[in-house]
This record gives C-alpha cells, sequence and structure tokens, in this order.
C-alpha cells in the first residue's frame, strides 16, 4: 500500500510539474505573438493558437491528469525515434531543397513508416498534405517559403 501511495505521488507530482510546463509556455507564446507587429492573419496568428492551445491542455491537465501510461516496447521506442531523426533530418535539409519537397518527403517517409497504407495511399496522403500545407503558406497566410 506504502508503494502505491509513493507511486501516486510521483505521478501527480510529474502531471502537475508537466501542466505548468504547458501553461509557462502557452503563455510565454501568446504574449511573444501578441508582440509581433504584424495582423492577426499573418505572423502573428499562428504563435497566437499554440499559445492558446498550450493553455487549454496545461489547464486541462491541470484538472484532470492523463491517466498512467505503459512503458513504451522496443517498437513504440522505435517509431518515436524515427520521428525524432525524421523531424532532425527536415529542418536540416528546408533551407537547401526548399519548402515544397522537403515536407513532401517529410511526409512520404512517416506515412509510409508509421501506416499501414499502400504506396498509392502513401503517395496520394503525401501530394495532398504537401500541397495542402504549401498553399495555406502561400495564399491563406500570404508568406513566401522561399
Amino acid at each position: 500500500m506504502l508503494l502505491a501511495t509513493v507511486y501516486y505521488r510521483r505521478v501527480r507530482r510529474t502531471s502537475l510539474l508537466s501542466a505548468g510546463i504547458l501553461l509557462v509556455l502557452g503563455v510565454l507564446a501568446l504574449v511573444e505573438a501578441l508582440r509581433l507587429r504584424d495582423d492577426w492573419l499573418g505572423a502573428k496568428l499562428m504563435p497566437a493558437v499554440v499559445g492558446l492551445v498550450l493553455i487549454v491542455l496545461g489547464a486541462a491537465h491541470l484538472v484532470r491528469p492523463a491517466a498512467t501510461p505503459e512503458w513504451p516496447d522496443a517498437a513504440g521506442f522505435r517509431r518515436v525515434a524515427l520521428i525524432f531523426v525524421v523531424l532532425a533530418l527536415y529542418v536540416a535539409v528546408l533551407p537547401y531543397v526548399g519548402f515544397l519537397p522537403a515536407t513532401a518527403a517529410f511526409v512520404l517517409v512517416l506515412v509510409r513508416a508509421l501506416g499501414a497504407f499502400s504506396w498509392a495511399a502513401t503517395i496520394g496522403v503525401t501530394v495532398a498534405i504537401a500541397l495542402a500545407s504549401h498553399l495555406v503558406f502561400i495564399y491563406w497566410l500570404g508568406m513566401s517559403l522561399t
């Protein structure tokens, strides 16, 4: 019984710490977004939305902490490691190859590696996501990606 109590306190403390970090990051993102001298549909929009989402998630996590997760198995660890490696490569090649090809390669690798889709579905999803994100940045947000 004592071991269960100690475990619960540790989980609760970790949960409170996570919620606090989310709240602080959300407030910082929102404050910095509001400091930008741009209209709401420009560079200010995304950091403001991310800040608000982080604040809401942090508050929700304070009210009801997440269930204690099981420790991931080796396959789960490999999936997380793959995501980090592919994301790091995406960030590294983005300035050299451009937004559209880098995003397409990023989505293609992740959808193929993490999803159980055929090649046709993987390519369709890749093209749709890469083009949609490109169009959103260029036409809706009016931001150049070059």
